[in-house]
């Protein structure tokens, strides 16, 4: 099942969690949409000029309100870390394994942290009079917990951390040994095995898993894994693979790591620079 929309569609108010860029008039934006949302219900139109009309949201087509299933999902979205809100879903919605598209949404919860001048948090009450704004994310939550759906995996944000970091700290090793002169680690033949042994290991890793529903971040560790893997038997191509392996796995993750950087600081930006 797709991780925010699913082929089942569901009926009834359901809460779920999303996040928005704050304007400097106090309104509250989507990350990919210069229109706000309005204080009250909002209702979801197909902008897609290639179909026909339809209702939003629709299985076949991406419209439709995103929102997030719980907060290890909208963690993902550095806004999160400082505009969350709770949001009252109903009318035509259909569910994912990590979230959902809405046909009507409403602000129900707003939390915005420390970063938000407290002059601008006064232009969002204004903006939104029927939302109840916080300063204490988990008593938002606690106050107006997401709906839980069977659909959505079933994930535990705390373990999910140290075993991502495991695997980071392991693959940055593992490269790092891939480039080290044969002679530091014992000799031809043993830097050979070394890289054997642990391409081999990575390759597994890349494998998708068979359990599903418990790492969230599956699809990233399997990129890892496979890029490590990759950097690993390189060596065994010579000139060949620096060239054709290596140099396009490091312009990748400078590109990866430069576009990350980026929405961070973009995530920080209060107030959003509306166009």
């Amino acid at each position: 099942m797709d991780p925010y929309g699913g082929f089942e569609p569901q009926v009834g108010q359901i809460r779920a969690l999303r996040t928005f860029r704050i304007g400097p008039d106090g309104g509250l934006y989507p990350l990919f949409s210069n229109d706000p949302w309005h204080d009250g219900a909002n209702t979801a139109r197909c902008l897609a000029a290639d179909r026909p009309p339809h209702p939003s949201p629709d299985p076949d087509c991406t419209c439709g309100f995103y929102a997030f299933g719980g907060e290890q999902w909208v963690a993902d979205h550095p806004r999160s870390r400082h505009v969350l809100a709770v949001v009252a879903c109903w009318g035509r919605i259909i569910a994912g394994t990590r979230g959902l598209r809405a046909e009507h949404c409403r602000i129900e919860a707003l939390w915005l942290s420390a970063a938000v001048p407290v002059d601008l948090a006064e232009r969002v009450r204004q903006e939104h009079p029927s939302v109840a704004v916080h300063r204490d994310r988990a008593r938002m939550v606690a106050e107006h917990p997401p709906t839980e759906l069977d659909c959505y995996e079933q994930s535990d944000r705390g373990r999910d951390r140290p075993v991502g970091r495991l695997w980071w700290s392991a693959a940055l090793t593992s490269a790092v040994l891939g480039v080290l002169p044969a002679h530091w680690l014992g000799g031809t033949q043993s830097a050979a095995l070394l890289s054997v042994v642990l391409g081999t290991a990575f390759a597994v890793g890349a494998l998708p898993s068979a359990r599903r529903g418990i790492d969230v971040g599956g699809s990233r560790r399997r990129v890892l894994c496979l890029a490590t893997s990759l950097w690993l038997f390189a060596s065994f191509l010579g000139p060949f693979g620096a060239v054709f392996v290596r140099l396009p796995l490091v312009q990748a993750a400078s590109i990866a790591g430069l576009q990350h950087l980026c929405v961070l600081v973009e995530g920080r930006q209060i107030p959003a620079q509306i166009s």
